[in-house]
Parts: structure tokens; C-alpha cells; sequence
């Protein structure tokens, strides 16, 4: 016999056999949408659990521990591998727990990773974020997690703390710099468009073209999915234009690695050949000869103030500064 005193969301999830996500949908109305079938199942199974939604709330209140989600993108990445063993590092010193997960970008493992969060009554949850799971967020919010949101954010939703970086400003400096440089045809190479991060660095590149009288010609733009093999092949499309780029700039971390390596086989001097700007300050890029011009973000900074902002309280977006490196792979055309 079930001892209804002691019943938590978690065992009404169970009894109507659906995810915790979906029971605070059907206790918090407005937060997602559920058949009403389920819905009638979850609250037959509240009705034999003797379970309210005040109870709930109670439960919610007091169950949250001192462990964080830490959500990110892609760990094989540099940038978001560094990120994480900062805010690890960081949340130690706090004697804050973390678990780390991944969602290679896949909206239904982001999905997944979120039900368990929630059933672990995660006290915050740190996140780069797909561009969908709204609803999950809803939920994951109205049981009284705080949601931060670092290098991006999801579109329309206001319950998240957001810290970044100056996205559009570094890429306009970058696309600037080459053009003071007398480069006329820059090329841009980055991820798929459906992240604010991808968006607002694009906006930038256009903005810095505007600025110094260059048009903005789109057979320059490649997107690509950042862990499509065949990645490499955006570079190949760009030199293999009638009128090829003197200069590209790499707009995603993840890509880097593909396009130099694919550099390296077509064996094109750097800066001689093409001159480079790349996304994040990897340790790969000084150590090159010669050494690759950066956007370098600041993430430790990044990362303390993503767990300051761990009150749960609306803050306004924070935007960090990066900050453009001048080195070796940059030259003057005439």
C-alpha cells in the first residue's frame, strides 16, 4: 500500500507512466501542452496518491539541494570544455555539487537531460541552450530552478538569467580590421543559424562590411552543421569562387579545427595565401606558426558571474567584452 503522506511528483509520474516535465505542465496550466488524456491520467494518479498541487509546492520548496546542472553544447569542443571545468572549478570553491551533461546539439537529448535535472531536484541549472525545449524551461522554472543561460539564449523566454558575449561587436571589429587591412572579399564560415550566437556574429560580420563601403555579397557566407564530417568542404566552395576571398573569418569554435586541417592538405600559406580570423582563443592557435588572430572571450569571468547569478532573481543580460587578438595570420594587401 502506498504511504500517501510520503508522495512526491516523482512517484505520480510514475503511477500515470509519463515524465516528471509533463506532471508540472499539467500542475503549472499554460506551460506546455498535454492530451487531455494524459492529463487524466495524471490527475487520477494525484486523486490515488493524494497528491495537490500545495503539496507539491511544498515539495518543490524544500527538496532543492546545493547541486547544479551544468548543460553544454558539445564537451569534445574546446571552448565549451573550458568553460565547463571553470564553472566546475568554480562551483567547487562554492561547495556547490555539478552535474555535467552534453546535448551535441540534439534537441530530444537536451530533452532527456532536462527530465533527469528535474528528477535529481537540481538547485540551478547552467546552460547553453538548443533553440527549442521552451516548454521544458517553462516547467523546469516553475518548479523553482533557477536557469541561467551562457554564451546563448532562447528566444522569447524571459525566465532565464542571460550572460554572453559582444557577439555582433567582435565580429563587426574582426570584419573591420581586415578590411582596414584592404581586404575587399571576406568570407565567413560558421554553424547552423538557429542559435542566437551564430545570429548575432553574422549580423556583425554584415555590419562590419557596411561600415567600411563593402557590400555584402552572400556567395562569401557558408553554414554549416558544425559536426557534419564534411565540413571542411565550405572552405573549398569559397577559394573555388571566380572571384575567391582574400581573407576569412571562422565563426564557430567547433569548425576551426576541420578548416585549418583542410588548409593544411590544400597546403595554402597563412597569411600569403589567405589571411584568418578565428572564433576563441584555443591553444592551438598560438602555438601555430604562424600564430592565428582570435576573438578571445573571457571565460572566467564568464564563469563567476554565471554563478553569482544563481539567486534565481531577473537580472538584466549581462554581455561581456571579447576582445580581438592581432597576430601573425593576418597581412596587408595592397
Amino acid at each position: 500500500m502506498v504511504d500517501k503522506k510520503k508522495s512526491t511528483i516523482k512517484d505520480v509520474a510514475a503511477l500515470a507512466d509519463v515524465s516528471i516535465g509533463v506532471v508540472s505542465r499539467v500542475l503549472n496550466p499554460g506551460t506546455g501542452s498535454v492530451s487531455e488524456r494524459t492529463r487524466q491520467r495524471i490527475i487520477a494518479a494525484m486523486q490515488t496518491l493524494s497528491y495537490t498541487p500545495q503539496s507539491a509546492a511544498r515539495e518543490l520548496k524544500t527538496s532543492l539541494n546545493n547541486t547544479i546542472g551544468l548543460v553544454v553544447a558539445d564537451i569534445s569542443n574546446e571552448f565549451f570544455s573550458e568553460i565547463s571545468d571553470l564553472i566546475v572549478r568554480r562551483a567547487r570553491e562554492l561547495a556547490m555539487n555539478v552535474i555535467l551533461v552534453t546535448t551535441q546539439e540534439d534537441p530530444l537529448l537536451e530533452r532527456e537531460s532536462l527530465e533527469m535535472l528535474m528528477q535529481k531536484r537540481v538547485k540551478a541549472i547552467i546552460a547553453t541552450p538548443t533553440s527549442a525545449n521552451k516548454d521544458m524551461w517553462q516547467s523546469i522554472s516553475d518548479m523553482g530552478i533557477a536557469i541561467v543561460f551562457i554564451d546563448r539564449y532562447l528566444e522569447d523566454f524571459t525566465r532565464a538569467n542571460v550572460i554572453g558575449f559582444n557577439n555582433e561587436t567582435s565580429a563587426r571589429q574582426a570584419t573591420s580590421y581586415l578590411a582596414e587591412q584592404g581586404h575587399r572579399r571576406i568570407g565567413w564560415i560558421s554553424g547552423p543559424l538557429n542559435t542566437s550566437t551564430s545570429l548575432q556574429r553574422l549580423e556583425g560580420y554584415k555590419k562590419g562590411l557596411e561600415a567600411n563601403g563593402i557590400e555584402c555579397n552572400t556567395q562569401l557566407i557558408v553554414v554549416k552543421n558544425f559536426r557534419d564530417p564534411l565540413a571542411s568542404q565550405s572552405l573549398d566552395e569559397l577559394l573555388s569562387l571566380e572571384d575567391p576571398p582574400t581573407a576569412i573569418i571562422i565563426g564557430n569554435t567547433s569548425i576551426a579545427p576541420v578548416i585549418m586541417s583542410r588548409i593544411r592538405e590544400l597546403k595554402l600559406s597563412i597569411p600569403d595565401d589567405l589571411s584568418l580570423i578565428v572564433y576563441h582563443d584555443s591553444h592551438w592557435s598560438r602555438l601555430l606558426s604562424p600564430s592565428i588572430s582570435v576573438i578571445k572571450h573571457p571565460l572566467e569571468e564568464l564563469a563567476n558571474k554565471a554563478l553569482l547569478s544563481l539567486s534565481g532573481e531577473q537580472q538584466t543580460p549581462c554581455e561581456l567584452d571579447s576582445t580581438l587578438i592581432k597576430r601573425e595570420s593576418v597581412s596587408w594587401i595592397k
